[in-house]
């Protein structure tokens, strides 16, 4: 009779442990949380020798304005012209306004970081200049700025 016991109070003691398991409700708004890429080597190396170097903003007289400073002309990242962010030798912008919350600098990189990945080799804003999906060949496999991004994917 005691093992009857023991058992029947195991089963109901499993039951309140099931019974007091939840399910998280995510709500409305869900997002995944975007991965964060090094600030300060976005704005001394990536913008200026990657996206300035192969005129991603720009784009090229043949181009007909089809590129990302024309926001309507492009799906994605989304790029605004500025001056040059001044970077010391350690790869530090020197002046922070330039790349603070609401500078061209700023949403330049937060265009750019939606289109990285820490696998820099699937990420769109490398595949997609390399030529898939995207009306001209920017990057060629083996160009030198491509190491940038690989760089960028890496850096803490």
């Amino acid at each position: 009779m005691s093992r009857c016991l023991a058992l029947a109070g195991l089963a109901t003691l499993a039951l309140g442990f099931a019974a007091s398991c939840e399910s998280v409700d995510p709500g409305p708004n869900f997002v995944i949380a975007q991965e964060t890429f090094n600030e300060d080597y976005f704005f001394c190396y990536v913008e200026p020798h990657y996206l300035v170097a192969k005129k991603c903003g720009a784009g090229e007289a043949s181009d007909g304005v089809r590129c990302h400073f024309n926001s309507s002309a492009v799906s994605g990242m989304a790029l605004r012209d500025h001056p040059p962010v001044t970077c010391d030798g350690a790869g530090h912008p020197t002046d922070r306004t330039q790349v603070s919350t609401g500078s061209l600098a700023r949403a330049n990189y937060t265009a750019a970081s939606l289109e990285m990945s820490r696998d820099y080799q699937t990420a769109p804003i490398l595949v997609r200049p390399i030529g898939a999906n995207h009306p001209r060949p920017v990057v060629a496999m083996g160009d030198p700025a491509i190491a940038v991004l690989q760089q960028w994917a890496t850096k803490p």
